[in-house]
């Protein structure tokens, strides 16, 4: 199996791409799977074909990596392409470098498709990373100090997640009714006067120690060795609507080496898998 590795410019690529928060009511059907998606490519370990797959390393790498031998038993050849900057991956999968992805969760697929313009297809959902509160210093968000700093992602969606995380820890709060769409200035509570600090996702975790607390995703918390279930101060609830998805383009939903991913990846095997490697930090959801 070969993997690619894509290293990007971390800045660039991220003020270039960044997407801004906007409402995703009206798209909240587009990424449906269509009744009349077909594309009829018979797949058996005779006649195997190969699926490439965009991820980020961990979890998802690591998961698809763990499945790769039981999806070639069935005639699909996973080549699973890694991408170190997540604003890439809808890209490259709208502009087919890549034939599916596995590495966001859904409201950020609702988010991409609303500000692109494109279409992509929400074909399962796997599991949830709940995004958790951590500091290298205090041991307990009662401890947050008067004025203390606080790093949460600068993207639309992960950054409105991460400021209801703080608003679900007594930390602040947020103008009702936005969720994942608010933003810095709709903090209406702030009793602690705290400083908000907005970084990109991927460099929060390596801030930890020029702040307070950070609210970090748990996939780039994972990466630098954190887990929320061991090291965080709090954790958000798992009943939450971001679950993480196996995404491809509307044409291609009902590719069969997509629904042998699909069902492969929807295994009790698995199932204990992604309990087991990842400590409870990762919830299947299937």
């Amino acid at each position: 199996m070969k993997k690619f590795l894509l290293f990007v410019v971390l800045m660039m690529v991220m003020a270039a791409c960044s997407a801004q928060t906007g409402d995703t009511t009206a798209v909240q059907n587009v990424q449906d799977i269509p009744a009349d998606a077909q594309q009829e490519v018979a797949v058996s370990p005779d006649a195997p074909v190969t699926l490439r797959i965009g991820a980020t390393p961990v979890p998802h790498a690591v998961i698809l990596e763990y499945i790769a031998d039981d999806l070639a038993a069935r005639g699909v050849i996973l080549d699973i392409v890694e991408f170190t900057e997540f604003v890439l991956v809808n890209p490259a999968l709208h502009d087919r470098q890549i034939d599916v992805n596995y590495f966001q969760h859904y409201p950020f697929l609702l988010n991409w498709i609303e500000n692109s313009g494109n279409q992509l297809t929400r074909v399962a959902d796997i599991h949830i990373e709940p995004m958790s509160i951590y500091s290298e210093n205090l041991t307990d968000v009662s401890q947050v100090p008067q004025g203390g700093r606080v790093a949460i992602p600068n993207d639309a969606v992960n950054g409105g997640r991460a400021l209801a995380v703080l608003e679900s820890a007594g930390l602040i709060g947020i103008t009702e009714g936005l969720g994942v769409r608010a933003m810095v200035s709709d903090i209406i509570y702030n009793p602690l006067g705290l400083e908000i600090i907005e970084l990109e996702a991927p460099i929060v975790p390596v801030a930890l120690g020029e702040v307070d607390i950070a609210v970090i995703n748990t996939n780039f918390a994972l990466g630098v060795g954190l887990n929320p279930m061991r090291d965080s101060l709090f954790m958000e609830d798992v009943n939450s609507p971001f679950a993480n998805i196996v995404a491809t383009r509307p044409e291609n939903a009902n590719d069969e080496a997509i629904t042998i991913l699909v069902e492969t990846l929807k295994t009790e095997r698995v199932y204990n898998f992604i309990l087991e490697r990842f400590e409870g930090a990762v919830v299947p959801v299937f």
